[in-house]
């Protein structure tokens, strides 16, 4: 008991520790990315002389989403370290619409004061209607989707997302976008600013691999906070000077903070509904930016993500932020990554980081001044080169060249057109490449012969012996996969290849393992359907599920009177042996009715004489039954014309057909021999006339006649030497 109290005594010590030394340093880091991220969207919204005099609602609007979407999605993402909040895809859209605003309202408006909060109440009602439709789409699981993205794609959108990475620090430490005009003014920032930068991001880059600890990433930034002011220090250069020179980041304006649900003067929902065009754009890059970044988290960090909750999490942050007055944002890829980085071990990180997002917009508005922007670039730097490292270096010894070259083509075409450009290009590489793949796999799971795969049907030796030798005219092929244009196109080449070398006179085309068809093999099948008649060919159909045999309608491949379809492969065997058999100028004992000529070529005049005077005739009715599984073992049966079946009862209560007998054939001799109990039914397929030999007659023949019980033995060692073989060559053709 003493134990177990300490135990439990200990447990809230361990969950304080890991929520202050874990989760509130790695939470403080990415609310540091966070801030800078939403101060520069929101700069970005309201660039401009007509948008200037509204930029501190704006920075509390962008905060306002960082804040409450970091904690929605915290609170709810299957991912405990996620981090959401504004992105640059969503806000290159609103920034266009934003534009599209200002440039109706210098016509419309009448007065500049109704622009801003119009412009607000943009950014809140795309919000809330954005989360509707992403929380929809979650709810109805569309995220699985995802899953459908290749490796390459999702390798190429990582190292284009370090692209974009590297070109944000590039802008947050040089003011200036990324260009090859823009390269000079790296060369204009202060030298303290590029050694900060390059410093945190090459110990980030260096020291995790040397060091494993979540105190690392913390431990460099604040090294980085130390360096820069100590080299400002050394400078003589006043923190004034630093924040006008654009070392430091500007503080928050104070003011009032109000809902922009009813702004002065009414709303301009003219102007706004105007816009729907961009909104239905931004709508589509968000849903598949969450989903990107929800796969790349999942292949960067290697755990589990459902997509659906991301999307219902990210749909349910951006209502919440709406409502709120805040804009469009969601899960982010690279603070998530920083946020595993600092050391995060519970959702409580992603709850420090919108504390402290909430705190700089409402609490300490001025303190968002001492933080260093060359501390930001450098850990921005840091992610977007470990993003690069991992799949532009690293991907070069995993993956074949084909693939990585794709890696490559994405990430130039993600820097040149965008993210929607690179993936969608890749999208349909990366679907030429596994049609071509597809292609190459083999489509046919078995390519039986007829002399060697027989179907389930026991006919007299004489008839085996003859399908021995006419086996050859028949094919079956059992055909596996999604069959679409190029497998189809195979599929006709190797059928063309058994009529016109192998002079197969009898096809059946078994679908029992076929996935799917489409409509686009239409001219293939036609192609078949054309040569089969061409060379005279039979050709048959098993295993059709009814949304195959809906599209082979729909292609009008079906019906013709040329083509058979049957039930299974079992049965299409049966049809084409009894297609062979009719053709062989009745070889072997097919149609005889007359038990002495069926049992005469095995049994001698005398001893077909004595077996048969202890048999007894049984004339059996279509469906009747002849024997029924558990029933004594106490008699078999000479099959003198008509059809039976053996049929065994499964687990799940379903009755399949294990062997059809015809005439000349043998039923229940093992039951007889063993003294077990029937392990089957027997039933009649049509009307039937078999001859019995009881248990007492058989004792009776061998007591009294052992010359004919010798050749009665004989004869049962064939039929089961016989079936020995047709199962040892059946294996043999299945390997």
């Amino acid at each position: 008991m003493g134990n177990s109290s300490a135990a439990t005594r200990a447990a809230p010590d361990v969950h304080l520790g890991t929520l202050v030394l874990r989760d509130l340093p790695a939470g403080a880091v990415a609310a540091l990315v966070t801030l800078s991220y939403s101060i520069s969207y929101a700069a970005l919204i309201f660039s401009g002389s007509a948008l200037e005099p509204f930029l501190s609602s704006g920075l509390h609007a962008a905060l306002i989403a960082a804040t409450l979407q970091a904690l929605v999605v915290a609170l709810t993402s299957s991912l405990p370290f996620a981090i959401a909040g504004p992105d640059s895809n969503a806000t290159a859209i609103l920034a266009v619409m934003t534009a599209g605003l200002a440039t109706a309202g210098s016509a419309s408006f009448v007065s500049g004061e109704r622009l801003g909060p119009t412009v607000l109440l943009m950014l809140a009602v795309t919000a809330v209607l954005t989360g509707l439709i992403v929380f929809l789409l979650g709810a109805l699981r569309w995220g699985r989707v995802a899953r459908l993205l290749p490796y390459p794609v999702a390798g190429g959108f990582l190292a284009g997302s370090g692209y974009l990475v590297v070109t944000g620090a590039f802008k947050v430490l040089t003011r200036e976008p990324l260009s090859w005009r823009g390269l000079g003014a790296l060369w204009q920032t202060p030298w303290l600013a590029v050694t900060v930068a390059f410093a945190v991001a090459a110990a980030l880059l260096v020291l995790p691999r040397i060091w494993r600890h979540f105190l690392v990433v913390p431990g460099v930034i604040v090294a980085g906070f130390l360096l820069f002011y100590a080299g400002l220090w050394l400078s003589g250069e006043s923190l004034e000077a630093a924040r006008m020179g654009g070392l430091l980041l500007n503080p928050l304006a104070e003011g009032d903070w109000t809902l922009p649900w009813t702004p002065p003067g009414g709303p301009a929902w003219r102007q706004l509904i105007a816009e729907w065009r961009d909104f239905l754009a931004m709508v589509v890059v968000v849903i598949v930016t969450i989903l990107l970044n929800a796969a790349g988290l999942e292949l960067a960090t290697r755990r589990d993500v459902d997509l659906d909750r991301e999307l219902r999490a990210s749909g349910l942050g951006n209502i919440v932020a709406g409502l709120g007055g805040g804009m469009v944002g969601y899960i982010s890829l690279s603070r998530s990554l920083l946020n595993v980085q600092a050391g995060a071990a519970s959702r409580a990180a992603g709850v420090w980081t919108a504390v402290f997002c909430a705190a700089v917009a409402f609490v300490f508005t001025r303190g968002i001044a001492f933080v260093p922007r060359p501390v930001l670039a450098g850990l921005l730097l840091y992610l977007g080169l470990a993003l690069f490292r991992e799949w532009l270096w690293e991907a070069y010894w995993k993956l074949p060249l084909r693939e990585y070259a794709l890696i490559v083509v994405i990430l130039v075409l993600m820097a040149a057109h965008g993210v929607i450009t690179g993936v969608a290009f890749g999208l349909v590489v990366a679907s030429m490449f596994f049609v071509v793949s597809y292609s190459r796999a083999d489509y046919i799971r078995h390519n039986l012969s007829g002399s060697l795969h027989r179907s389930n049907k026991e006919r007299s030796l004489e008839d085996m012996e003859a399908l021995a030798e006419l086996g050859a005219r028949a094919r079956a092929l059992s055909l596996q996969g999604y069959l679409f244009f190029a497998l189809a196109s195979s599929l006709v080449e190797t059928c063309r290849e058994l009529i016109v070398r192998q002079s197969v006179r009898y096809l059946l085309l078994d679908f029992r393992m076929v996935q799917g068809l489409d409509a686009s093999v239409a001219l293939s099948f036609g192609k078949l359907h054309q040569l089969c008649v061409q060379d005279n060919v039979t050709l048959a159909l098993s295993g059709l599920r009814p949304d195959l045999e809906r599209v082979l309608r729909q292609i009008r491949f079906l019906p013709h009177d040329e083509i058979h379809v049957v039930p299974d492969l079992d049965r299409g065997l049966e049809w084409i042996e009894d297609r062979l058999l009719e053709a062989g100028d009745g070889a072997g004992a097919r149609g005889r009715s007359d038990v002495r000529r069926l049992l005469a070529p095995h049994f001698g005049s005398d001893a077909l004489d004595v077996l048969l005077s202890v048999c007894e005739p049984v004339e059996l009715r279509k469906d009747a039954a002849l024997i029924r599984r558990g029933e004594t073992g106490d008699a078999l049966y000479f099959v003198e014309h008509g059809e039976l079946s053996v049929l065994v009862t499964l687990v799940d209560g379903t009755v399949k057909r294990v062997r059809k007998l015809g005439p000349g054939t043998v039923v229940g001799e093992m039951a007889l021999y063993s003294g077990h109990p029937r392990s089957a039914d027997v039933m009649a397929e049509t009307d039937c006339r078999v001859h019995r030999l009881t248990a007492d007659g058989f004792a009776r023949l061998e007591r009294e006649h052992p010359r004919a019980a010798m050749q009665f033995h004989s004869f049962v060692v064939k039929l089961l030497s016989q079936r020995l073989t047709a199962s040892n060559d059946e294996i043999q053709a299945l390997l």
